[in-house]
């Protein structure tokens, strides 16, 4: 590049084309104003290009004289080299045609120079390379500074999608791909190389020459050249308010500000802000809402009904389910809808049932029985841990699973809950290659509902019933002296709804003993699912009090006194190991249930919610518009046979333990090695202004009211504003108090008994006090109690009675007035 001065003598069209052999043609802007000095900085990048592209430039180079001026590229300038006394300009004669021609030899020999310079560039390309392998290196140096997930975004950040190759290993690019989509691997890392030779200044002599000038390196670099606009610089940095006052305030305190330091803390730590313990502890699915796999359950489904009319269905499933709403199907209706509570009207296991109740079983039954089921299976799989599952998965045949009452929802649940393992296990596993879901078994008494089951389970047994195990005798006896029976044994035994369905308290633990009678003694699961009401705790309640009393052994009773008088049948038989996975934290006897069979006025139940999105078709069945999704709510139990954590972990389930998890697990250096001493939170955590309550069921059998206030701890405040239905609680509260239940009493009254006694007694006071009034001349008349008869009531001094309730109390008198006539 030339000022304007040096090229003073010349013609303009003769400076013009100076001006265009120097020049980028595009990108770069001309100098305005004088240029009194060329410094000679070069700045290279270092890309790569394919074998065929540098021979062809190196040949465009050779061969063309302007290659300078046409492969120029934006952003990129070239200057005067190093002065030599050889290339100084000499002074210029009184001839100006012989002044242009010295000129333009100049600019041939300078051209020249700058081609061998672009020459060169191949042996720079080579050191950047050796300093790009050094950044690399010390890059990989800080690799375990970083967990794995803040490494993952500190490449990120500073690579964005192009990852050179070697920086992270197979689980990282896992994270990454899970994260940010998949990397574009990348075998070189584009760098950018600043070198700086040997620097000369040059100032006109005043007789058309050139002199150089002796200077002191980057200072006079930095004050003489201007800055253009297309210079790869860093946009220069504007001091806010707040940095300008820091800089106030470290002056007058005579300090300095550590920019080191808040340059490390700009770079987020994504060290997960969530106690460990309250991570064990979270209940329920993640994502919280499950979206029924399309593959497996919605779209066979879909096909299948597809073939009948939607109309019919809709009218089958409300003439079943009791109408609007289906309150009688998995859904559960709330408690003002004062709805009886009656058991699902459809059984997997009945015999007669037609082609239309077949389809409804499925569009109506299938979506909240599968996501019920998955929910269960996930929090067992958290309780019991990885090697449970993945110890099923490797035995020989793999898993073995029945399906009792579920129509084959719970099968499909199940291996859900096995492909999500086995993708873990085998992160490389091919798609479309076979996943060890190990034998299946469903119970369907009907043809109709056995043909649809079938065609969504592939390599599934059907049963037509279950076998009695109850009344098969187990070892050799006086009348018999052979060997028992083999019996069929299962892993994996899964019964949603077959409890409510018994009537009779004695059917239902025959039912619950012959399902145990059918589990594998060596660390079977037995999952018994209800309805998330009074009724269907209390189902689920019974089944588990028989099971502690007749079969799981516990410390202090291991025994069991048979009252029966079979002679065959010893009057103490002893208990096995065993038990209860979920939701329960103690083996004592349910705080919830303090007395057999039903209780009347129930209104502390122990139950969970799962949310799910209903399918098509079942939103065209309940004629939803709106809202596409539906929050479940059921009571369950899952206990284990032939296994018990707390004899081979030490676990403790007594008040020491609840005394323990009162104070919290968050800095004890000796955590236990799973959650279960802890207690569950069986109601949504109530969530106020500065502190949480929770109502926890604690490891010694009672349920307490603990409060988290902010001032409690800082971690503990956090989780447990983040803390859901049914998650174990482990960091501990600042206060606990006993929570007081209403569970009803089994001899007591229900709702409407109690409002018509209430009624009765208001009545006959009010009968008594009119004869009081009257003298008594008109006993044997009929009392007819009207509006005007009805005294306000008694109000006291400063009381105000709402007017709905005056009238609520004139409507009682007169329906119990009314009953009394009758009568």
């Amino acid at each position: 590049m030339l000022s304007r001065s040096s090229a003073s003598g010349a013609s303009r069209s003769q400076s013009c084309e100076l001006l265009r052999t120097f020049a980028c043609p595009s990108g770069s802007r001309q100098l305005r104003g004088p240029v009194r000095s060329l410094t000679t900085q070069r700045r290279t990048l270092s890309r790569k290009a394919s074998p065929l592209v540098v021979s062809s430039a190196l040949a465009q180079r050779k061969n063309a004289p302007r290659y300078v001026a046409a492969q120029c590229q934006p952003q990129r300038r070239f200057v005067s080299g190093p002065a030599s006394d050889d290339s100084r300009p000499q002074p210029t004669e009184s001839n100006e045609p012989d002044d242009i021609n010295v000129l333009i030899d100049r600019i041939s020999e300078k051209e020249a120079e700058i081609v061998q310079l672009l020459e060169e560039l191949e042996i720079l390309g080579e050191q950047a390379e050796g300093a790009e392998g050094e950044e690399f290196s010390d890059l990989l140096d800080q690799r375990d500074e970083h967990t794995a997930e803040s490494w993952v975004h500190m490449i990120k950040q500073r690579f964005r999608d192009e990852v050179p190759e070697g920086l992270l290993n197979d689980a990282e690019l896992q994270i990454y791909a899970r994260l940010y989509g998949e990397p574009i691997i990348r075998q070189e890392v584009e760098t950018m190389i600043e070198e700086e030779e040997d620097l000369s200044l040059l100032r006109e002599d005043g007789q058309g020459g050139w002199e150089e000038v002796d200077i002191e390196g980057e200072s006079a670099v930095e004050v003489d050249i201007p800055v253009a606009y297309d210079m790869d610089v860093p946009p220069e940095e504007r001091e806010t308010i707040a940095m300008q006052r820091t800089r106030e305030v470290a002056e007058q305190l005579g300090g300095e500000i550590m920019l080191e330091e808040f340059e490390n803390e700009a770079v987020p730590d994504f060290a997960p802000r969530t106690h460990p313990r309250t991570l064990d502890g979270k209940y329920g699915t993640d994502p919280s809402t499950i979206h029924l796999p399309k593959d497996t359950v919605t779209g066979p489904i879909s096909v299948i009904l597809s073939e009948y009319s939607n109309k019919h269905m809709s009218e089958t499933a409300h003439r079943l389910f009791g109408g609007p709403g289906l309150p009688h199907s998995t859904t559960t209706a709330p408690p003002r809808a004062q709805l009886p509570q009656l058991p699902i009207p459809l059984h997997a296991s009945q015999r007669q049932m037609g082609e239309m109740e077949a389809n409804t079983y499925l569009a109506a039954l299938y979506p909240g029985i599968y996501a019920s089921t998955l929910s269960v299976m996930v929090e067992i799989r958290k309780r019991l841990g990885v090697d449970w599952i993945r110890n099923l998965i490797a035995q020989e045949g793999g898993p073995n699973v029945l399906d009792a009452s579920g129509g084959g929802a719970g099968i499909l649940a199940w291996r859900d809950v096995i492909r999500a393992e086995w993708e873990l296990m085998v992160p490389d596993h091919p798609e479309g290659e076979p996943i060890p879901y190990g034998r299946s078994t469903v119970l369907t008494g009907s043809d109709a509902l056995r043909l649809r089951a079938a065609a969504m389970l592939d390599n599934t047994t059907f049963l037509p019933r279950l076998p009695d195990y109850v009344h098969v005798r187990e070892k050799p006896t006086i009348e018999d002296s052979r060997s028992a029976p083999k019996r069929k044994q299962y892993d994996v035994i899964i019964a949603p709804h077959s409890l409510l369905g018994l009537e009779e308290e004695y059917e239902r633990k025959q039912h619950v003993e012959n399902l145990w009678a059918l589990l594998n003694p060596n660390g079977g699961i037995l999952i018994l699912l209800e309805k998330g009401r009074q009724k269907g705790f209390e189902a689920i309640s019974g089944a588990r009090e028989m099971l502690l009393k007749r079969h799981i052994a516990s410390p202090g009773s291991t025994e069991y006194d048979n009252f029966l008088e079979d002679p065959d049948q010893r009057e103490v038989i002893t208990k096995e190991r065993g038990m209860i996975v979920a939701p329960c934290t103690n083996h004592s006897t349910c705080p919830m249930h303090n007395s057999a069979g039903p209780s009347k006025g129930r209104r502390d139940f122990c139950h969970f919610e799962q949310r799910y999105i209903r399918p098509p078709f079942l939103q065209r069945i309940m004629g939803a518009k709106d809202r596409n999704h539906e929050d479940l709510k059921f009571s369950y139990l899952a206990v284990q046979r032939g296994v018990d954590l707390r004899q081979d972990q030490s676990i403790r389930q007594d008040a020491e333990a609840t005394d323990a998890a009162f104070e919290g697990f968050e800095d004890a250096e000796d955590q236990p090695s799973t959650p279960s001493p802890s207690p569950r939170a069986i109601y949504p955590p109530m969530k106020r202004r500065g502190h949480v309550i929770f109502d926890l069921c604690t490891p010694a059998g009672k349920i307490e009211r603990w409060t988290v206030p902010r001032s409690y701890s800082r971690q503990a405040y956090r989780d447990a504003r983040k803390s859901n239905w049914g998650d174990l609680w482990a960091l501990g509260a600042k206060t606990r108090i006993p929570r007081n239940l209403n569970l009803g009493d089994r001899h007591g009254e229900g709702k409407k008994e109690r409002l018509a006694r209430r009624a009765a007694n208001k009545a006959r006071e009010a009968e008594e006090e009119g004869d009081y009034e009257n003298g008594g001349d008109e006993e044997d008349a009929d009392y007819v109690v009207h509006d005007s008869d009805v005294l306000p009531p008694v109000r006291k001094r400063g009381q105000h009675i709402p007017s709905w309730k005056k009238h609520n109390d004139k409507k009682k008198l007169r329906q119990a007035s009314k009953k009394l006539v009758n009568e």
